[in-house]
């Protein structure tokens, strides 16, 4: 880490971002990486909330920050997670038909691997249980 000590107030930022899903790395050269791994309570940061946390955990103009956003990971929306979120919540199968507008038909193939699952599809799911 460049020859510097983080203070026990740094580390305990981190930590606390941590449990929030930001995730903070000290790279080489005075670089500090400020990333949104998931989602706590459904808030998306931006690239200028990231920063500016960051920037609140090391103020010195000495460290560069790199803020990464919040990126689905649209291969982890399977059939099983959707049926697993739907078991979560209580969701019924009619409640889908009619809240994401998908027929009977078509969503019974997607939850049992008849059709596939696509990029719009798994956003519509993973946004419907977020």
């Amino acid at each position: 880490m460049n020859g510097f000590e983080i203070t026990a107030k740094q580390k305990d930022s981190i930590s606390n971002y941590k449990r929030l899903g930001i995730d903070i790395e000290i790279l080489q050269d005075n670089i500090v990486k400020i990333t949104q791994s998931r989602l706590v309570n459904g808030i998306i940061l931006n690239q200028k909330e990231l920063h500016a946390r960051a920037r609140e955990v090391f103020p010195s103009k000495e460290f560069k920050i790199i803020p990464v956003v919040f990126s689905l990971k649209a291969t982890d929306i399977t059939n099983e997670w959707i049926l697993v979120k739907m078991n979560e919540f209580g969701i019924k199968r009619k409640d889908l038909i009619k809240q994401l507008a998908i027929n009977r038909e078509t969503l019974n193939d997607f939850l049992s691997g008849k059709r596939e699952l696509t990029k719009p599809i798994k956003v519509a799911f993973f946004y419907y249980f977020w």
